[in-house]
């Protein structure tokens, strides 16, 4: 088996590197995280790199399939800056990535070259009651209406909702069976009349909104069903192919944070000096950053694979389902421990390691939780 990348991911690695070493400095990342500001500069620089385009085919506009150099591309971006990650998933994953796969002709002509060319946002707009994604919690409603829908409801927790140009927001069918949950996914233009958002406070990924959704009584016709009218009622069979995306993209920012934090306190380790000697040749330090080290490289593998398997057209829920809890756990702990090894320094705002913390704490339950998806793998071996 052959772990190499290929030379297009190589090459895509080597420039995506070179472009957030130039861009998202440490400076003008802590400028932004401090003042709560949406990279807007930095997003229209990189999506004029063409990455966007890198989950759509190329007739479309895109950049051909490529599963994997978007996990890298999402990867490599957030070690530096995971709410610039955050929004590169938009156009290229929920956009580029579900649209590809189950968008109608329509859809897929009207939205992915905008997509590819990081001028379509797009989030995912499913859960309601908690940061879970669960079918069965699906309250918000879609009420037929001749040839067109009224959709009422809320969801909770959407990432750069304020900044998407397109919601895909799933209800269920008006008088459809309880026991059923026939429901849809339902493309929605922010700007639709009936649309409030609101920006819900939180502790990290600054510059990245997590989102209140109010939708009253908005109007849609049947050609804004994914997929078009075909697919009313059939989410479910939309479900977990759209819940594998979004698993890649925050399974990738993950490992991305994981690194970014374990290289930021490397460099610390291999500089402070206590009673004489360089901290990191202390036994505990050592080997806390070896055990580091070691748990990132596995959620890589398991990322990889169910990318490499993604590319391939297989399936990949259990293996993105066990790259996200290692990845989120292992981005908890790089940060964590980095605060450990930073001491007293750590806990100050003049010093990254605190970012990392306040970022890493959102991965556990999002895209799905460490409980949903330990019962998701679980069923993959028959134990549901």
């Amino acid at each position: 088996m052959d772990f190499k990348l290929s030379r297009e991911n190589a090459m895509i690695k080597d420039a995506i590197y070179d472009w957030v070493s130039k861009e998202c400095t440490r400076d003008v990342i802590s400028d932004m995280d401090e003042r709560n500001e949406f990279p807007a500069k930095l997003a229209k620089k990189l999506s004029q790199l063409g990455f966007c385009g890198m989950m759509i085919p190329e007739e479309i506009g895109g950049e051909g399939c490529n599963v994997l150099g978007a996990c890298i591309v999402t990867e490599t971006i957030a070690a530096a800056y995971p709410a610039l990650a955050r929004w590169y998933t938009g156009p290229t994953f929920y956009g580029g990535a579900v649209i590809s796969a189950l968008g109608s002709e329509h859809q897929k002509q009207t939205y992915l070259p905008k997509c590819a060319a990081g001028k379509l946002a797009v989030a995912l707009a499913h859960t309601e009651t908690d940061a879970d994604p669960d079918p069965a919690r699906i309250q918000t409603s879609a009420k037929k209406r001749g040839d067109q829908f009224r959709v009422s409801g809320e969801k909770q927790y959407i990432s750069n909702a304020d900044k998407a140009d397109l919601l895909l927001v799933a209800a269920q069918q008006e008088n459809s069976d309880p026991e059923d949950q026939a429901f849809s996914f339902f493309c929605i233009n922010r700007q639709t009349p009936g649309m409030t958002i609101e920006p819900v406070e939180k502790l990290g990924y600054k510059g990245t909104n997590f989102c209140r959704v109010r939708i009253d009584a908005v109007a849609i016709g049947k050609d804004d069903i994914l997929g078009g009218p075909d697919k009313l009622g059939r989410g479910d069979q939309q479900w977990q192919q759209i819940l594998d995306i979004a698993l890649l993209a925050v399974t990738s920012e993950a490992v991305g944070l994981a690194q970014g934090a374990f290289d930021y306190t490397l460099n610390y380790a291999r500089q402070r000096v206590q009673f004489g000697q360089v901290i990191g040749t202390f036994n505990v330090i050592r080997n806390m950053l070896a055990e580091l080290a070691y748990d990132i490289e596995a959620a890589r593998l398991l990322l990889y694979r169910a990318a490499w398997l993604a590319d391939q057209q297989q399936p990949f829920s259990r293996e993105i389902s066990m790259a996200k809890c290692q990845a989120s756990e292992t981005a908890r702990r790089a940060a964590m421990d980095g605060l450990q090894i930073y001491g007293g320094y750590g806990y100050t705002m003049e010093y990254d390691i605190q970012r990392y913390v306040r970022d890493a704490m959102s991965l556990t339950t999002a895209g799905a939780s460490l409980e949903s998806l330990k019962a998701r793998i679980g069923a993959a071996y028959g134990l549901s």
